[in-house]
């Protein structure tokens, strides 16, 4: 029994028309169409990365072994269920390089997809099917999750409402602002587009709350790739633009030699077996459609009844230097499991994607960020030969509920920024994307060090042991100057002057910094102008304030006029 093929069935939620209605669109509708579509439009933003990888999984597929008029490339062996690079060009790597940038280039250029990707999609329609006894699109079938495989346990078993991140509510958590209420178990209720997307969400960001696991054997089990990743996606004008962008055919750690084969191209078993010796992804269409777990979804399913499938743990991947990995900001671990190798490092909630800005786009910045995300570096490389568009930089994290044992995902973690391609791109050693970076380092010291000194004064003039205050204080100021500098990075052109513009910053931020402390200021008591003694001396707001504004002018010079 075969019902709800992917590739026809509406359930990806896109954005059109001027005035951003949504609505639902097939894979095909999707690739047929995409200049028309401004974005994608899912549930939440996490549910959006793991739908964009499964559509880019597609794009890398395709294009490592067809150009864009549809002929295999020339040094490669395709049939029916074969691929294979011949030895030399392992040598010559440079010849295929040339031809995926001339394949990445003809379909950009003509702001469509070719036909061989509708192709391809019409060879394997009958892996795409989300409800099937034999191939269910990246699920296993009922054979898989024996209990003979599973030490003699049933697997575990999932309920609608848990997989549902708008609910998250499991049977001893009652979820209080629900967006579906409980009346005959409209909770645990997903028409079919719902549970396509929500179990593709979850085989990104699983947790490890659930218990059962293959054989008898221990595994260190994944939680889910998404979970650990600082994920990274650009976004263009349209979808066409936002899947193009995020398109890598090529890296210089020359994984495009390895042929791009997704999960769908292998049966259940053969990726099974795959995983338990060893859950290595060598491709980025095999990356972006790894399994986390071993799901089950009965072919049966009638989305008019409360929905549930059955998940077994698989390995998890090594994290360590996987820089097959493009949409992630990356970390030298100095201590633990991962010591001395780099890792995807999450991004930090409640904290502006901007103050990272040079993990993502400095190379060696600070000995952290030994290497920016593969999307913006792609970037880099085709902006030097195309004129790209302005881009918006999505940033995307799965926050967890602190419990090492069960890792639930709690919350997601989403930013943004607006940036002319000059300011990723022009990287030399006094270009924008170096001189934004020391500006936003210039930024954070000004906050975290100049206006944290004058904090502590004052909460050791008032004798507050906690550092709650100056916390409070430093987060409340990092919100102030939020907006604006989105503001400020956003209106860079490549014709700017640097200096100038630079300086347009710092007067804004300096303005900003002195107005907080006014305010601290004109609020003190007579205890604060009192003061303590301290070495000998009295220290009170007024020469606290004073010595922050002579270290605020020596640390962020603005001068009031510009001279070239």
């Amino acid at each position: 029994m075969s019902s709800y093929n992917l590739l026809y069935e509406k359930w990806i939620p896109v954005v059109v028309g001027k005035g951003a209605e949504t609505k639902l669109v097939s894979i095909r509708d999707v690739f047929e169409n995409a200049s028309d579509y401004l974005a994608l439009a899912c549930d939440t933003k996490a549910q959006e990365f793991s739908v964009l990888r499964i559509l880019l999984a597609i794009n890398h597929t395709v294009f490592s072994r067809f150009d864009f008029e549809g002929e295999v490339y020339e040094y490669l062996q395709v049939d029916e269920n074969y691929v294979q690079l011949e030895n030399a060009v392992e040598e010559e790597a440079y010849l295929y390089e040339d031809d995926l940038e001339n394949t990445w280039l003809d379909i950009w250029e003509s702001k469509k997809f070719p036909q061989i990707i509708f192709d391809y999609l019409e060879k394997w329609e009958e892996r795409f099917y989300l409800f099937d006894d034999k191939y269910p699109f990246m699920q296993v079938t009922e054979k898989d999750v024996r209990p003979d495989l599973l030490g003699n346990h049933n697997p575990t078993k999932i309920s609608g409402k848990n997989i549902n991140r708008l609910i998250s509510e499991s049977g001893n958590k009652i979820s209080l602002f629900s967006p579906k209420n409980d009346f005959g178990s409209n909770k645990e209720i997903l028409k079919e587009d719902e549970i396509a997307r929500w179990f593709l969400t979850f085989q990104g960001y699983s947790g490890l709350s659930d218990k059962r696991a293959y054989g008898t054997e221990k595994y260190k089990s994944s939680k889910g790739w998404l979970f650990d990743l600082g994920g990274i996606y650009l976004e263009g004008t349209n979808l066409f633009e936002t899947l193009m962008l995020n398109t890598v055919l090529y890296s210089e750690e020359n994984y495009f030699l390895n042929i791009q084969k997704p999960a769908w191209e292998y049966s259940s078993e053969e990726l099974l077996k795959k995983y338990l010796k060893k859950n290595n992804p060598l491709s980025i269409a095999e990356l972006y459609t790894t399994w986390s777990r071993a799901i089950y979804i009965s072919p049966n399913t009638n989305p008019d009844e409360p929905f549930s499938m059955y998940i077994v743990k698989l390995p998890d991947i090594d994290h360590g230097d996987k820089f097959l990995e493009p949409m992630t900001i990356w970390k030298l671990n100095k201590n633990g499991d991962y010591k001395d190798k780099i890792t995807p490092k999450k991004h930090p909630a409640n904290q502006a994607m901007w103050r990272s800005f040079g993990l993502i786009t400095v190379e060696d910045h600070k000995a952290e960020a030994v290497r920016v995300p593969g999307v913006i570096a792609w970037y880099k490389k085709m902006s030097q030969l195309i004129d790209l568009p302005k881009i918006k930089i999505n940033a995307i994290s799965m926050k967890d509920d602190g419990n090492a044992t069960s890792w639930v995902p709690v919350d997601e973690i989403y930013d943004y920024l607006f940036v002319d391609e000059v300011v990723i791109k022009d990287d030399e050693k006094e270009g924008w994307t170096p001189r934004v970076n020391a500006t936003v380092e210039e930024t954070k010291f000004a906050i975290s060090v100049v206006y944290k000194k004058f904090l502590n004064d004052i909460r050791e003039i008032r004798n507050i042991e906690s550092y709650g205050f100056s916390n409070r204080k430093i987060e409340e100021l990092y919100y102030l100057v939020d907006q604006p500098f989105r503001e400020w990075i956003s209106s860079i052109e490549k014709d700017d002057d640097k200096d100038l513009k630079i300086l347009e910053w710092r007067k804004t931020l300096k303005k900003i910094i002195i107005r907080e402390a006014d305010r601290i200021v004109a609020e003190g008591t007579n205890r604060d102008f009192r003061g303590i003694e301290k070495n000998d001396k009295t220290m009170n707001i007024a020469t606290a304030y004073s010595y922050f504004k002579h270290f605020l002018n020596k640390n962020l010079i603005v001068k009031e006029e510009y001279n070239d």
